[in-house]
């Protein structure tokens, strides 16, 4: 059960969370055979991010599910598989296949208790970014987790 904060703006972000968290689970209930890994930011201001588009083009946003949406695009056939992808607040998927690279956040705290990669500290470090809300990633050998505020806030491994 979803515990509420009296503060709003927390309770607020404890939504974001576990619609991620579902979101995340969702993609993996559906990937495809060839899926390459996912990993997502959530920021409605994405023009504020360290980011360079990956693609010369993007796919339209249609503004249809979004979970069908980020299964399609993370399947090593598209065109926009690699990178990250930025959905706003609104859950509405605004930018695809993103370089992301933000700065090294000296206070991040980092599990070395399980194996992770690059994508693991680009989420984790860019969690940190004001502009962030959230970040997230899931991938077949690692599972799936969700940063805040340069903090491991979830994680589960792949089933």
């Amino acid at each position: 059960m979803l515990q509420m904060s009296k503060d709003p703006m927390r309770s607020d972000q404890v939504v974001l969370i576990e619609r991620m968290k579902e979101t995340l689970r969702s993609v993996m209930a559906l990937r495809t055979y060839d899926f390459s890994g996912i990993g997502i930011i959530v920021c409605s201001w994405p023009e504020k991010l360290p980011m360079v588009p990956l693609s010369k083009s993007e796919p339209s946003f249609d503004g249809g599910d979004l979970v069908r949406q980020l299964v399609a695009i993370a399947s090593r056939g598209s065109a926009y598989h690699d990178g990250f992808h930025v959905i706003s607040k609104t859950w509405q998927l605004t930018r695809v296949a993103q370089y992301f690279s933000p700065p090294v956040a000296e206070d991040a705290v980092i599990d070395r208790s399980k194996r992770f990669g690059g994508r693991y500290l680009a989420a984790l470090f860019g969690s940190s970014i004001p502009a962030v809300s959230l970040s997230g990633i899931a991938s077949e050998d690692f599972g799936i987790a969700v940063f805040e505020r340069g903090r491991e806030v979830f994680f589960e491994e792949h089933k």
